[in-house]
């Protein structure tokens, strides 16, 4: 069989997911593959261009659409898989377990009206996004093909089907916990905890706060995540608690983008009116959530909820702490800076010029560790040269700055061109070009220096993305 499935997640309460069968696509055609992936994950798939046993049809298992809530620009809805099923969870041959999810298969009692299916620019856009976070060294899913449908799917225009073959260690959310808690009885909440952290922290099992354990960990490895999505500029668009994975992989990769000209306040995402989840707030959304997480705990935590709540509180009390602790060092990082001294001083400058003279993210470190590689009149400045003796007279390790600061990242509008051209001509050739430069971030290549050109101020300002469902 093409996949070596092990599902554990059916051996749960049945509330948390619906069996389903295996969607009838009647003219699939693979668009993308990831060929290295299949051979990471030791599947047994030859590249014979066969898409039927990449959806599953050689597979004994019986795939499932899961069940979870999650607060949705700060308001709790049940939701659950509604366009999207998990084949099963594929053991490597390292005994590693991931999940194999179809994205866009088609309907299931989680739709709410929906027609559960995907655009094919939409799961090129994440194939495209999750694979340049893989690359840029941040957990992350990773998409291991696009499977053209042959059928049209309405939005705002009628446009081409597809689904996308998505890999993760596991798809258990923030959101899956709040639907546990609400719907389901406390001997099972106890039970689908216990089952995640023997998944997932399995070193957490024989401690006696292990529920506590847990939180804390999933604290910290979501800390580690956006920081480094700060790292690399990235907005995730859309941090509700149902997008937030309990493993610390950035998944779910709809109205996200990169930041060109460094602006804390800005969204490019159509639905964030208010700017929710722009690019500076990803900071404070992330303890929201947590304390979201937090709270389906407190029946595990102790028995008395006062002291539950305390213990809870007092855990979300070293979030600041932790958090300054992560970005202080991944900006010494992208800095050069090896002693370990704060630097808070110098770190906060570069983040003030940047905010000042909306300079390009990811251009300006790039300027700092290699002077001369952009014409821009703002590094010409003596504010600037200022900067960057003082950067370097305190760190510009620049081994340190070359593995921290990326040459290449998405740019917004080459995306966009991509799938205009795809859209308009069938052609792969931009979206191939972009697979390409964003496979080695970190290697200075003058074939691709044309991605590091951001777009004009006036694109950038008008920009939105969508969520596309």
């Amino acid at each position: 069989m093409t996949y070596n499935f092990d599902t554990t997640y059916t051996r749960l309460n049945n509330k948390l997911y619906q069996f389903l069968n295996l969607p009838q696509i009647e003219d699939p055609h693979i668009l993308l593959l990831n060929s290295p992936l299949i051979g990471q994950l030791g599947i047994n798939y030859s590249d014979d261009r066969s898409p039927q046993k990449l959806l599953g049809i050689d597979s004994s298992e019986r795939p499932f659409a899961q069940a979870y809530a999650g607060h949705q620009f700060g308001y709790f809805t049940v939701l659950g898989d509604g366009r999207a099923m998990v084949l099963g969870e594929h053991i490597t041959p390292d005994k590693e377990r991931f999940d194999i999810q179809l994205k866009g298969s088609g309907t299931t009692k989680y739709s709410r009206g929906g027609d559960g299916k995907a655009t094919v620019t939409s799961m090129i856009r994440e194939y495209l996004y999750s694979q340049a976070l893989k690359n840029l060294n941040i957990d992350s899913s990773q998409s291991l093909a696009v499977i053209t449908t042959g059928q049209r799917v309405m939005r705002n225009t009628v446009q081409d089907g597809a689904v996308l073959i998505r890999v993760m260690k596991s798809h258990i959310r923030f959101g899956t916990f709040e639907y546990v808690s609400k719907f389901c009885s406390s001997q099972d909440l106890k039970h689908f905890a216990d089952y995640v952290i023997e998944r997932h922290y399995p070193e957490l099992t024989d401690e006696c706060d292990r529920y506590l354990s847990f939180f804390r960990a999933v604290l910290e490895n979501t800390i580690r995540m956006v920081v480094q999505w700060y790292r690399v500029g990235f907005i995730h668009g859309v941090m509700n608690t149902d997008n937030m994975s309990i493993t610390g992989e950035t998944f779910d990769y709809g109205p996200c983008s990169f930041i060109n000209y460094y602006d804390p306040s800005k969204t490019f995402s159509s639905i964030d009116t208010y700017g929710r989840y722009s690019f500076g707030n990803q900071r404070q959304i992330l303890r929201w959530n947590l304390s979201v997480l937090g709270i389906t705990l407190l029946p595990l935590i102790n028995s008395d909820a006062d002291k539950a709540a305390f213990l809870v509180k007092k855990e979300l009390d070293t979030f600041d702490a932790c958090f300054d602790s992560h970005f202080l060092k991944m900006m010494k990082c992208k800095l050069g800076i090896t002693d370990p001294g704060p630097h808070d001083q110098i770190i906060a400058s570069i983040l003030q010029f940047l905010k000042i003279n909306k300079s390009d993210y990811t251009n300006t470190f790039i300027e700092i560790m290699q002077p001369g590689t952009f014409e821009d009149a703002v590094y010409q400045t003596d504010e600037f040269k200022v900067l960057r003796e003082e950067i370097n007279r305190q760190g510009g390790d620049l081994k340190l700055m070359v593995e921290n600061n990326p040459q290449h990242i998405l740019r917004n509008h080459l995306v966009e061109q991509a799938l205009q051209e795809y859209e308009n001509t069938g052609s792969l050739d931009k979206v191939t070009e972009l697979l390409k430069a964003t496979a080695s971030p970190y290697t200075k290549n003058k074939g691709f220096s044309r991605f590091q050109i951001p777009p004009s101020y006036d694109f950038d300002n008008n920009y939105r993305t969508h969520c596309n469902t």
